[in-house]
């Protein structure tokens, strides 16, 4: 059957393998041989019983009994970190792989530079980045955290909120917006709009200086599930867009967007740090939450 520190291996090369896709790449991960990485995962195979991967000569896919394996050996392995991690000297370097998830906006922008700068710092962290806007699964990816924008969903996930986004209604100077938007500022319906899913579409609500809330609805002429091309839309005319202030800043004060209306505010989006289910954090994703909250800091 093999020793446990043996199947702890077994299973941390599985799990690579599962996340690389190809044995290929799961042993440039490890910096081992391709066919030491096979010998490992047959290895393991042999141990359990049953087949957990089907190979190809390109690519790698867990058959169900691997899939069903995945989030148990993730939990086996970081069960087995926080005992090593707590028994521990209090001020040994962080060591593992670190899985962050963040969005398509801020995660470029703040968190990659961030995480060149953290592996950097500790060598013995490698970081894998996962970039999207959509609903995840933390424990079924093997998520350490994630950099949310928007509400948190998940009354099991652990989350902190660590600032908000502001956000202006910003058009091009270039668009001509007479006809939807009076001369004292008040937005008319019909409004040309370009979309940013999931945070707004058609229904712009804004507020003024006095607390009153505006509730506009306007005409998408372009919609899109990433910021950035919202906003390359919105500089080149496409129709006005509800934008971050630290993204549209420079160009507001440059003259490259003008604010729609300028005495009136969209709500605010908050920014929160969530963990998947349990207490334990290991030090690498610590250390990096908290340059992540001061890089948020800065930026918003």
């Amino acid at each position: 059957m093999g020793n446990g520190a043996d199947t702890l291996q077994l299973l941390h090369t599985f799990a690579r393998i599962a996340d690389a896709g190809s044995l290929s790449a799961a042993a440039r991960t490890l910096g081992i041989s391709q066919a030491s990485a096979s010998r490992q995962l047959a290895a393991l195979e042999g141990r359990l019983g049953t087949s957990l991967a089907r190979r190809s000569t390109h690519d790698l896919t867990l058959t169900a009994e691997g899939a069903r394996l995945l989030p148990r050996a993730r939990r086996l392995l970081s069960d087995w970190e926080a005992a090593r991690e707590d028994l521990a000297a209090g001020d040994a370097a962080p060591t593992g792989l670190l899985r962050v998830v963040a969005p398509t906006g801020f995660g470029p922008l703040v968190v990659a530079p961030a995480a060149a700068r953290f592996t950097r710092r500790y060598p013995e962290v490698d970081v894998d980045l996962v970039f999207t806007n959509a609903p995840v699964d933390l424990v079924g990816l093997g998520a350490d955290m994630q950099l949310k924008v928007g509400p948190v969903e998940g009354q099991d996930l652990m989350a902190r909120r660590i600032g908000e986004v502001r956000r202006w209604l910003v058009a091009s100077p270039d668009l001509d917006l007479r006809a939807h938007v009076t001369e004292d500022g008040e937005v008319r319906d019909g409004l040309p709009i370009v979309a940013l899913s999931p945070f707004y579409d058609s229904l712009l609500v804004l507020t003024d200086g006095r607390g009153r809330q505006v509730s506009v609805t306007g005409r998408v002429r372009v919609r899109s599930n990433v910021l950035f091309a919202a906003y390359q839309a919105v500089l080149a005319g496409g129709g006005a867009g509800l934008l971050p202030v630290w993204l549209i800043a420079p160009d507001v004060a440059a003259g490259r967007l003008v604010r729609v209306t300028p005495n009136t505010d969209a709500a605010t989006v908050p920014i929160h740090l969530v963990y998947p289910p349990g207490r334990f954090r290991a030090a690498r994703t610590r250390l990096f939450a908290e340059m992540i909250e001061a890089e948020i800091k800065a930026v918003v």
